[in-house]
Formats: structure tokens, sequence, C-alpha cells
């Protein structure tokens, strides 16, 4: 039987799994965080997409990485099915996240497409012209033997698995698997990608302007393609998808949404990229505490809902899960995390609930997640001194808008210095605080 709330310390490691939200346990788990965002930019985005549902948007949809952007988008997905065909892939599940590019990206959603077309053979037929040139088109580009055994799902199309819709089929199962194990194309080089993005993204259009002439069978509107953990990217390879090819991202033929990483919202290029897509959505973190410091009790509410949706609350008392929401710095990953640990030295311990030494052992964790991750920078010649002099000049802030300085977005993509909302303040992450007191670089 699946545990939804932990009635003892040995569950807690399971309901506060930091894995997305999913369609079996939404209900069960989702809460409304408005409050302690202080907005709620997914009901925008919704009310945007249903007020153009005929055109073919392209979103960014960013924020820190464990702010619950996978939850808000599972969100808006049960909103909107009724009118939209929704697809959402995460890039670190499906793709090789070290060598990401963007063809393996459109190769994938190509993959669904067929998939989509598959379950729904009934009622959307492909045309023996665009399979041919789609078949013509993938050989050109992958010179190897196919084995056609690759699709293990059952094929609802009619046909043998070597002809027709079914050889295609199998075409970008193989295709889409070669790239998530990492394999790459000899033709697909630097030299040749743009010819071969060229192609791509003309094909992919096809397929998805035939499958769109046919929604109205199926009482849909348009498609949606939800690209996410791109947030979760090196950022030099998420440089080079959005940055160098923006204009790639924003030509195909249906709706997309994107997840961006917050720390390239604050890049010089950002406002020239910016205009090739119709709007950029920006997930705040959820407050614990306002610009001075003080908590803030709208977003530890939220947050104490979030996890007395998981955890029995005779596990851990009111002051202290206080005491670790304001440790995160309204971080939920970061959060379940310190839980995960503090119930497993309890346990340790042989208590049955968690108690101060807990934390401190969690937060000493967290901690060292954190110094290791400040350190020198081959790439911007950056030591780590030269860091946590950034991190001390945005502690001692008082309008809490640090100067945009080398090294700093790479602080706000490891989550070193956070962002809230209003005027878009920042912080620096609690556990970063403390190594800088104990550094004697800011006051105690």
């Amino acid at each position: 039987m699946t545990v939804k709330v932990a009635q003892r310390l040995l569950d807690v490691d399971i309901t506060l799994d930091n894995d997305a939200l999913n369609e079996n346990n939404y209900n069960d788990y989702y809460v409304q965080t408005k409050e302690g965002r202080g907005e709620d930019p997914t009901a925008k985005l919704i009310r945007k997409l249903r007020a153009h549902k005929e055109k073919n948007l392209k979103i960014l949809f960013s924020g820190f990485k464990g702010c619950g952007k996978s939850t808000e988008l599972l969100r808006l997905k049960r909103e909107l099915d009724m009118d939209f065909v929704i697809h959402i892939f995460s890039v670190t599940e499906k793709l090789d996240p070290n060598n990401l590019t963007i063809s393996e990206i459109l190769i994938t959603v190509m993959k669904d497409l067929f998939t989509f077309v598959d379950e729904n053979y009934k009622k959307i037929k492909l045309s023996d012209k665009l399979l041919e040139n789609l078949e013509n088109w993938a050989a050109s580009v992958y010179t190897e033997e196919i084995n056609y055994k690759y699709y293990d799902g059952k094929i609802s199309a009619g046909g043998g698995i070597n002809t027709g819709f079914g050889k295609i089929l199998n075409v970008f199962a193989k295709l889409g698997l070669d790239f998530g194990a990492g394999r790459k194309f000899n033709e697909i080089t630097k030299k040749e990608v743009k010819q071969t993005l060229s192609e791509l993204i003309l094909n992919c259009n096809l397929l998805i302007n035939e499958i769109k002439d046919q929604l109205d069978k199926i009482g849909k509107r348009n498609i949606i393609f939800i690209i996410e953990d791109l947030e979760k990217l090196n950022l030099e390879i998420a440089e080079g998808i959005f940055y160098d090819y923006p204009k790639q991202l924003t030509d195909i033929s249906c709706c997309f949404i994107y997840t961006f990483p917050i720390s390239l919202v604050y890049h010089h290029r950002y406002n020239i990229i910016k205009n090739e897509f119709d709007e950029i959505f920006v997930l705040p973190m959820i407050k614990v505490h306002d610009k001075s410091g003080k908590e803030y009790p709208p977003g530890i509410d939220s947050i104490e809902k979030i996890i007395f949706k998981r955890i029995r609350n005779e596990l851990v008392s009111p002051d202290l899960l206080k005491k670790f929401i304001n440790a995160s710095g309204g971080c939920l990953r970061d959060l379940f995390r310190m839980l995960k640990l503090a119930a497993g030295n309890a346990l340790d311990r042989e208590k049955e609930v968690i108690e101060d030494i807990d934390f401190q052992y969690s937060f000493n964790n967290l901690k060292k997640d954190y110094y290791n991750t400040i350190s020198y920078n081959e790439k911007n010649n950056m030591s780590a001194e030269d860091y946590y002099k950034i991190l001390a000049k945005c502690c001692n802030s008082t309008d809490k808008k640090p100067m945009d300085e080398k090294g700093l977005m790479d602080l706000k993509h490891n989550m070193s210095i956070l962002e809230y909302n209003e005027e878009s303040w920042f912080d620096v992450h609690p556990a970063v605080k403390a190594i800088l007191k104990e550094k004697k670089l800011i006051k105690p």
C-alpha cells in the first residue's frame, strides 16, 4: 500500500520524495502557494493560453531549481487538458543532459507526436507522402542499419513494424533511444547543424500541421509541448541552446513552454533573445522573510501546509519546523532534503520524533553542499574568495539588488543567491549566510 502521509519517521524518506508531482498524487499533495509567493504567474499563463488557443505561443517559464515549477506546470496541464493536446517531457530523463542539443529536443518532440498519432489512429491519419518524406529524411541523417525491434509498444495503426507508419514510428523511437543513451549522429556536426536543423524544423512542422488539421476530431484546439528541466543543465549548455538558437526554438508550429534557467534572465544577451518569445513568466521563491529579514507568515504558512500534507504533524514540533523552513530560504528541495536527513538521524539515535540535534545535523550537511559549490571557476577565472566577496556584498546590501557583476550569474545558478517577488529582490541562501558568518565575512 502506498504511503501518502508519513505516520512514522521511517516513512518520511518516501513521502518527502523530491520527484515532481504526478497525476497519481497531485490531489493529495498540491497546495496553492500564491500568498507565500506574492503572485500567481501560472494563473496568468493559463489565462494567456486560453485567450489564444489557436496561436502558437512560445513561452519561457523560469524560476530557481526546487521552487515548484514542475508542480505548477502539471497544474497548467490539468486545467487546459480539455482544449489542448499537452505533452510534458524532461530533458534530464529522456535525453543526455551533458550533451544536449536542440536537434535532440526536436527529435523527441517528433517521436512523442508519432506516439500520439498511434494512440489516436482511428481518428488521426498521416498521409503516405508525409511518411515517405520523413522516412527519407531520417535515413539521410542516420545511416546505420535500423533494428526495427526497438519500439516496445503495441502499434495501434495496423500493419507491420517494418512498413508504413510502423516503420517510421520505429525509426524515431530508435533515434530517441540513441539520444537518451548519449550517442551522437556523425552527420549532426557544428559545421552542418544549421542545415540539419532547418530540415528538421521543416519536417517537424509538416508533421504538426497534418495533426493539427485533424484535432477537431478529438475536440482539441492546439498542441502544447512543455520542455522541463532545462534549468538543470550545465550553464554553458543552456546558454548554447537558448542564446545560439532562439529562432529555431520558436519556429515550431505549435505552443511551447520551455523551463528557463533563472540565471540566464540576467545574462547580458537576455534582452536580445527575449523578443523571440511571446512572454516570460517567473515563478518566485516562497518568501519566508521580507527584505528586512523579518519573518513572512504567509510564506511560512504555505510551506507548513505542504509539509503536513506529507508527514504527521507530531513528528516535528511547529517551532522546530519553522526553524527548518527559515533555514531553507523557501527552497522546497532543500527543505525536503533537510527533513529527510533529520528523520534519518533521529532514527539512528532511536528516537520517534525529530529534535533540534537532528536539525543541526541536517543543516550542517546543507552547508557542506553549498560550500562545495562555491569553488574556483576556470572558465571565468573566479576564485572561491571572489565569489564570497560578492555574497558578502549581497548580504550587506540594503536594497537587496546586487550589481550585475562577473560571477553573479554563477551564484544564482547554483542557488547561493535566491530571488523573491515584489521588486525582484535577492538574498543569500541561509546556508551560505552561515558559511559567511563562520568565515567572519559578515556579522553574526
